[in-house]
């Protein structure tokens, strides 16, 4: 590839994409490699596709409103199969919110993984250089999650596989014991504002939509239905009181 005075893009014989520079300096795209399970949809070691086969996930980003106001514009003409449900990344250079350099919306797959829209890369954050980053996963009803140190990130970033123990996570027991040594997020932040709490989470929410069929944030294990015994009596109230440990 020459050096054309603009951004390009340009294909290595190994399959590696780089962009050009001005100065024909060549740079990877920055990828996140993130494996993650969530409680509500989880079981026997592998999460529901319940709202994907029954074709309720939506094909934009669902984090555009408040407490996320993402404004990326993320979107696929179908969901990819094996999809459970879309998730929102976050790069941090420290770990405060305002050390934020990046976001971007992504799937998260029934074995854990979190790909990028084509359903089987790693994340891509095009703008971010290669170096360490604190990793936030946010999901519309779970709490969010950040790993417990900075992971370098690259092209071809080594897996960061959060399941495999609480340490993974920054804070202390910020992830619930999914049995069989697996950790995953914790359900039943139904308004996604970081709490477990019952008047915005039950009251607000939940109630309200009680029996309602489709893609709801109060149908806390994803499987199509807000119903009592199952996203109530199972996820919500034994969680009843916690809070996110992200800063």
């Amino acid at each position: 590839m020459t050096n054309t005075g603009v951004l390009s893009l340009a294909i290595n014989p190994n399959g590696s994409i780089f962009a050009g520079t001005l100065d024909g300096v060549f740079r990877t795209i920055t990828s996140a490699n993130i494996r993650v399970f969530l409680q509500g949809p989880y079981s026997a070691g592998s999460m529901s596709i319940a709202l994907n086969t029954s074709g309720y996930i939506p094909i934009s980003q669902p984090y555009s409103a408040a407490p996320w106001s993402y404004t990326g514009t993320e979107a696929v003409v179908t969901i990819p199969a094996g999809v459970v449900d879309w998730v929102l990344l976050e790069l941090r250079t420290g770990t405060g919110s305002t050390t934020t350099v990046g976001r971007r919306a992504a799937f998260l797959k029934s074995d854990g993984s979190i790909v990028d829209l084509d359903g089987v890369s790693n994340v891509k954050f095009p703008g971010v250089a290669p170096g360490d980053y604190y990793t936030v996963v946010r999901h519309r009803n779970h709490l969010a999650i950040m790993t417990a140190n900075p992971v370098t990130l690259s092209f071809n970033p080594i897996l960061y596989d959060f399941s495999t123990a609480q340490t993974q996570a920054y804070g202390s027991s910020a992830m619930k014991d999914l049995g069989s040594g697996i950790f995953g997020m914790i359900a039943g932040d139904i308004d996604g504002d970081g709490n477990v709490d019952y008047a915005s989470d039950l009251l607000n929410h939940w109630l309200p939509f009680f029996g309602f069929n489709g893609y709801y944030s109060e149908d806390i294990n994803l499987n199509t239905d807000v119903d009592y015994s199952e996203d109530l009596l199972v996820h919500w109230l034994p969680n009843f009181g916690f809070s996110s440990l992200v800063p």
